[in-house]
């Protein structure tokens, strides 16, 4: 039990900026055993979110500030860590030989492709929240980023890791159980979602959304697996981004039904 909740806080600390209990070093076995509780920390941060954004309504603070700084606390509390994958990886998209795809991911610096990859990323995140904020849609902000951790585990447990990925994701995927551990996710998110729909009283459709959501964005994980050959730490990242963005741009687009 002790064990396991150290692995948790090890997650915690390696999916958000936030603080931690003191903990014992980490043993490469411990991060390859952290990826059962994704989905449970993307429940958590999201719920962060959603009462921070409940707040500043409250407070009757403008729609359109409100969500910059909705958007700021999300950056903050995950230290950029995916966007940082993400531009890496848009600058491995752009990058027409297939055999330094990776080298340009592994440059620390950002290239054209992959700034205008970050840049759109949260232009699409701060319209969405904007519509959100002003919609009450806040539980759209928990599906997407628990949702997102919970591709990221689909990608662990089923898809290749390419032969070049680094050290950290290495490590993670040493010790992932397949398919135990998107399993334990999954029924994480099934079970939470449920509760929570329940105890804030929102519409049924929000189940379906949740199902529509998962469906369209289960093709990112193939796409940047086909495109790379195989996951990366880097990918990851992206992946995370491009999930949570299409969730939070799903919201906008049947905002009528979930409202």
């Amino acid at each position: 039990m002790l064990k396991a909740l150290h692995r948790f806080f090890y997650a915690w600390l390696f999916l958000t900026r936030l603080p931690a209990p003191p903990l014992p070093k980490a043993k490469p076995e411990d991060w390859g055993r952290i990826a059962p509780y994704f989905t449970l920390i993307g429940f958590i941060l999201g719920f962060i979110l959603y009462f921070f954004g409940k707040v500043l309504i409250s407070y009757k603070i403008p729609f359109m500030f409100s969500a910059l700084l909705g958007l700021f606390a999300w950056v903050l509390i995950t230290g950029g860590l995916h966007m940082d994958g993400l531009m890496d990886t848009f600058d491995g998209v752009n990058c027409t030989d297939p055999k330094r795809k990776i080298e340009a991911m592994k440059d620390s610096r950002v290239g054209a492709f992959g700034a205008m990859a970050g840049i759109f990323i949260l232009l699409f995140k701060l319209v969405a929240l904007c519509t959100i904020f002003v919609n009450n849609l806040f539980f759209i902000i928990v599906i997407s980023l628990s949702l997102s951790r919970l591709l990221a585990v689909y990608s662990f447990t089923f898809l290749s890791k390419n032969k070049d990925s680094g050290t950290s994701s290495s490590l993670l995927l040493s010790g992932i159980k397949k398919p135990n551990d998107f399993l334990v996710n999954l029924i994480l998110f099934i079970i939470i979602s449920f509760f929570s729909i329940s105890l804030l009283h929102l519409k049924f459709t929000y189940f379906f959304f949740i199902i529509i959501c998962f469906f369209i964005c289960l093709p990112w994980t193939y796409w940047l697996e086909r495109h790379f050959k195989g996951h990366t730490g880097d990918t990851f990242g992206a992946l995370i981004e491009l999930s949570e963005v299409t969730v939070l741009s799903l919201g906008v687009i049947f905002k009528n039904l979930l409202t």
